[in-house]
């Protein structure tokens, strides 16, 4: 006895949660990407400043906070 199965004549789906899984895994690859490719936030915070005007040798600049006149 042969059992015809319709299953066999349907075309290939995908499910909702399969669905997903792929957009899941799809935004994690993009955050992955964009985390170690994309701008860092600490560019500014460990770069060293330049100085506001180089001194020249044996020359000492000295910076003081203005005088209150109270």
């Amino acid at each position: 006895m042969i059992h015809h199965d319709d299953d066999d004549d349907r075309p290939p789906r995908l499910h909702i949660g399969d669905l997903g899984t792929i957009l899941l895994a799809g935004v994690f690859l993009v955050g992955m990407l964009f985390m170690i490719f994309g701008p860092s936030p600490f560019d500014g915070v460990f770069k060293k400043q330049p100085d506001a005007k180089p001194a020249e040798k044996g020359e000492v600049t000295i910076t003081l906070p203005a005088k209150d006149e109270h």
